[in-house]
């Protein structure tokens, strides 16, 4: 049998000369095993089986061990679904269990992108079925329908906990879901609201994860309108929504209907002392050490986001692994926050980088990196009046700031409105304002300047904005 090879080339299956790797003339199967040989050829460093491989020749074993439970501890791109892992908001989850719990209320989680909404949620589900709760988790998205969606979460709940079905029924031995128990076609918050009332012998969570997605009004309103009924019907129902937002009202709208219904819960940015416990948690589980300075500076530039902890974390971890090191120090981090920077600028436009370089080392450098840091707010608006605050007085004042920053709104990409007659500016890319601060930062952190004091605010973390490089 013959069948072709790249380019063209016509090979034997026997296993005849065919040079896989460069400069080798063996077999397929023995150029691949060269291959394997090779120390500086990349491969993975774990199995499909969540299992270390020992690939790189020469690699002592516990720096082998460390770099896989690194792997395993700092996941910033994924949400903290085990609570070994958990680290910090132990006080917002004994909130959000005492308002499920105590107060049987409905629950709005609220904050900023990246803050950790998520993996609370996902060690909530496991906390809450630990206690027999019947946790059903969905993801909303902008096309999301409100039949469809709420018939997949009763696909959950067993029909067994209806009221009217017993034990010993065909229906309750069949193992359906109280799914079954709805119209065949789409239905309302109303016609939901009564089978939930029926619910017996347990207790359903509804999470309903990214709920700033949703496009559709007629799907919030049939939730507050279905948070409503469920609560005046005591069901033994209650649902969890977390989104990106400011505040309750922004994530829910106007729904005054609802307001004694739910508890609006805002997800504060971690302080220094859970970004240190994530620090800790991770030394334990991969046998590595961080040096004492280094959960400070952490703090410091991830500006309390648990994910840019993460990441920062993650990238130093490895690259004082690939030194052969178990300790972690400053060196480590500068290296780590270059390819953070670099990671970020893979998420945006070339043009956009190079315009947000040349502002920082141009006619602009106090204003673009006062800018970088105001921006920061939860919700990324911010007015003259905050960059005037943080640059010096010898800056003209909240009125020119205001001017300069009306000149470069097409240039920087900002978009403004007027609320409580007050001009106030975004950055329509989100990705912005996280992308100026680490190059700020990394000036700072580069010459020695990064504050060495605990901010008590993130507004803080950039003091000095004045010594940035022109």
């Amino acid at each position: 049998m013959r069948f072709l090879w790249p380019f063209g080339r016509k090979h034997d299956d026997d296993d005849q000369d065919f040079p896989l790797v460069a400069g080798y003339a063996g077999t397929p199967r023995e150029a691949s095993t060269a291959g394997r040989l090779r120390p500086d050829f990349p491969g993975f460093r774990a199995s499909a089986l969540d299992r270390p491989v020992e690939r790189k020749r020469g690699e002592r074993r516990e720096i082998t061990r460390a770099r896989f439970a690194m792997m395993n501890m700092f996941t910033p791109t994924q949400p903290v679904t085990n609570r070994a892992s958990f680290a910090g908001r132990l006080g917002m989850l004994s909130r959000l269990i005492s308002a499920i719990e105590t107060q049987r209320s409905h629950v709005v989680l609220y904050g900023e992108r990246g803050i950790g909404k998520t993996s609370l949620l996902h060690v909530l589900t496991d906390v809450a079925r630990e206690s027999s709760y019947i946790v059903s988790y969905a993801t909303c998205g902008a096309s999301s329908d409100f039949s469809e969606m709420f018939r997949a979460v009763l696909e959950d709940v067993p029909v067994l906990f209806h009221r009217g079905v017993a034990p010993t029924t065909g229906e309750a031995e069949s193992g359906g879901s109280l799914s079954d128990r709805l119209p065949s076609g789409r239905f309302g918050s109303r016609e939901l609201a009564d089978l939930c009332s029926e619910i017996v012998g347990t207790r359903v969570l509804i999470i309903l994860d990214e709920y700033d997605r949703v496009d559709d009004p007629k799907f919030r309103q049939s939730v507050a309108e279905l948070i409503k009924n469920l609560s005046d019907r005591a069901a033994r129902v209650q649902i969890i929504i977390a989104g990106v937002a400011p505040n309750l009202q922004e994530l829910m709208g106007y729904a005054p209907s609802i307001r004694r219904n739910v508890i609006g819960l805002p997800m504060p940015r971690l302080q220094e002392s859970e970004i240190q416990e994530m620090i800790a948690i991770g030394e334990a589980a991969a046998g590595i050490r961080f040096d004492a300075k280094f959960g400070h500076l952490v703090s410091l530039l991830a500006l309390g986001s648990p994910y840019l902890a993460r990441l920062l974390c993650h990238h130093a971890g490895l690259e004082a692994l690939d030194q052969g090191r178990l300790t972690v120090d400053v060196g480590h981090l500068r290296a780590a926050l270059d390819l953070v920077i670099a990671e970020t600028e893979g998420r945006m436009s070339p043009r956009t980088v190079t315009e947000m370089q040349k502002f920082l080392t141009g006619a602009y450098p106090q204003l673009i990196a006062a800018i970088g840091e105001a921006s920061r707010s939860v919700d990324g608006w911010f007015t003259a009046r905050d960059i005037a605050g943080l640059l010096p007085a010898s800056a003209g004042g909240a009125d020119k700031v205001q001017a300069e920053l009306q000149s470069l709104t097409s240039t920087l990409g900002l978009e403004s409105e007027t609320e409580d007659g007050e001009l106030r500016f975004r950055f329509s890319d989100d990705s912005l304002p996280i992308y100026l601060w680490l190059l700020i930062a990394r000036d700072r952190l580069n010459a020695g300047k990064l504050d060495t004091a605990a901010p008590s605010a993130p507004s803080k973390a950039a003091a000095g904005l004045s010594e940035v490089k022109s």
